[in-house]
């Protein structure tokens, strides 16, 4: 049953959990060639917030980036993959891996940098 708008429905808040935890989804054991090291580790999509990350003993190691600050978000199912700096070749990499497909190309930032949306395919 569902409470009618402005009464307190515990029930209705448990959902809520249980579907915001359903949007991550973890892959163990992948390494992941950024290029001048590979890591390895669990990766990680959390779909609600857009986010792909690799998990280390030392903590997180971030693979998206987020392009809010152009007023950009990525499709469901997707994030933006930043490809300069120590990031350059990484969406191919991570595509021959088959951990993402890339959607297409943007052009963001002063410098005119690449980035892709890629859908995430663990």
């Amino acid at each position: 049953m569902i409470a009618p708008i402005g009464v307190h429905n515990p029930h209705h808040e448990k959902r809520e959990t249980t579907m915001a935890e359903s949007t991550t989804i973890v892959k163990h054991d992948v390494t992941v060639d950024f290029g001048c090291i590979k890591l390895t580790g669990a990766l990680v999509h959390d779909d609600e917030n857009r986010v792909l990350e690799l998990e280390l003993d030392e903590g997180p190691e971030p693979i998206s980036i987020s392009l809010q600050g152009y007023g950009l978000m990525p499709e469901a199912g997707n994030v933006f993959i930043k490809d300069w700096s120590e990031h350059s070749g990484l969406t191919a990499r991570l595509a021959q891996a088959g951990l993402v497909t890339p959607v297409h190309a943007l052009t963001v930032g002063p410098y005119r940098s690449t980035a892709y949306e890629v859908q995430v395919t663990l």
